[in-house]
């Protein structure tokens, strides 16, 4: 595999995670109101949720077919969750500001690992980069940026703390998306579709646990319907491209 693919991937990652650090500097100097983040979080996850339906894990499928698809989704599910859990109890634990900054980046990366992991892998798919995908991601990352970065200065952290972790994490991000096809290039079609499959179940699952019930909180019954807009782009550009 050529080294150009792999630092591909990395620029498209990072150009994708870049919306965690717009977003942080977003919360950091300006102080939006709730339902425009929670409706920028519901629409966020209704575009997410149509690049997994029609773009990672039909590719998924194509590749290997549908067990190491399932597998995959599960295993990602299942990982996601154990891991959500226990970073839930440290946070939980935790009193030192500089701790808290600590997990809620392992937090955030936590997410955007499945998501960068999966973007990779489609350069893998015939050398392309899904549009579809890498503006979900954008879209997504946006308020989980804003919404840590505002919390992060109304608790008294300094502005440079604050852009310092973000653009680490998404430094780490587009690492992430050059382990795609850095570490997959090659290998059985069956692995590919349980990797893909992997990063779309634990997408949902951080969806699900995260990004909407947070939306829900504040746009209550608007929050299908600003999902279902989301969803409804994301169809569109997919016809499109």
């Amino acid at each position: 595999m050529p080294q150009s693919l792999t630092l591909q991937a990395g620029l498209w990652g990072w150009l994708a995670a870049s919306s965690l650090l717009l977003g942080a500097a977003i919360g950091a100097y300006v102080q939006l109101p709730k339902k425009l983040l929670a409706s920028i979080m519901a629409y966020g996850s209704g575009v997410l949720i149509a690049a997994l339906c029609f773009e990672q894990i039909p590719d998924a499928e194509e590749l290997g077919g549908p067990l190491p698809t399932l597998l995959g989704l599960a295993s990602g599910g299942v990982v996601f969750v154990v891991a959500s859990k226990g970073l839930d109890r440290l946070q939980g634990k935790a009193n030192a500001s500089a701790l808290l900054g600590v997990l809620i980046a392992a937090g955030a990366f936590l997410d955007g690992i499945p998501e960068s992991l999966g973007l990779g892998l489609g350069l893998l798919d015939g050398g392309k980069v899904s549009m579809v995908m890498l503006v979900a991601i954008f879209l997504s990352n946006l308020p989980e940026g804003l919404a840590s970065a505002a919390g992060m200065r109304a608790g008294g952290t300094r502005r440079l703390y604050v852009f310092a972790l973000w653009g680490t994490i998404v430094l780490l991000s587009g690492f992430a998306a050059m382990a795609g096809p850095g570490l997959f290039a090659g290998v059985d079609a069956m692995w590919l579709a349980f990797a893909l499959g992997f990063s779309s179940g634990a997408v949902l699952c951080m969806l699900v646990d995260t990004l909407i019930p947070e939306a829900f909180a504040s746009t209550q019954a608007w929050t299908g319907l600003i999902t279902l807009a989301g969803f409804m782009t994301a169809l569109a550009l997919h016809h499109a491209t």
